[in-house]
């Protein structure tokens, strides 16, 4: 697989060179590591994207392979049949694979009008089941009951310690 060289606007040309050569190193660990951390940098550029899922198509697995892959419009034989394996994976339901592409870039500024279309219904399908509160939390009473339990745990810990103290003193005096 040819790979080139990623060239992007605000993105360090340094970054963007170690990945080069740690993926011409063979370490593909490395560069698969770095790109992630520049997909969650710059969730809008598409091309770390589509190089992640180069990666992972070196590394031998399609399925994450499609998932990076998915939002590309030209799509090779390779890159359909893992977006195809991505898909099997996700159990072909929408809102798995909404969770699973995790884009969290802003779909207005994707050029592409087909591109955009397919990064909103993804993302609505998200909006949809409220995957787009991650950190929203709503408390239960199973929570409630669980703190009452670890506080209670603490409790009698700390009255056995004290017991145990008072017992020590007990039998020194």
């Amino acid at each position: 697989m040819c790979m080139e060289v990623l060239a992007l606007e605000g993105i360090p040309g340094k970054t963007l060179m170690k990945i080069e050569m740690d993926i011409e190193n063979q370490d593909l660990g490395r560069a698969r590591d770095r790109l992630h951390g520049l997909i969650s940098t710059y969730p809008n550029e598409l091309k770390l994207r589509r190089r992640l899922g180069d990666v992972y198509h070196l590394l031998q697995y399609p399925a994450m392979a499609g998932r990076y892959w998915y939002l590309e419009l030209d799509k090779t034989a390779d890159m359909v049949s893992a977006c195809s394996e991505f898909e099997k994976a996700m159990g072909k339901d929408p809102v798995r694979i909404a969770r699973a592409v995790k884009f969290k870039g802003d779909c207005d500024l994707i050029s592409d009008p087909e591109l955009r279309k397919i990064v909103a219904r993804i993302q609505k399908d998200a909006e949809k089941e409220g995957l787009e509160d991650f950190g929203e939390f709503k408390e239960t009473w199973g929570d409630k009951l669980f703190l009452v339990g670890c506080i209670s745990v603490v409790l009698i810990t700390l009255f056995f310690i004290v017991l145990g103290v008072y017992q020590f003193n007990q039998w020194i005096w």
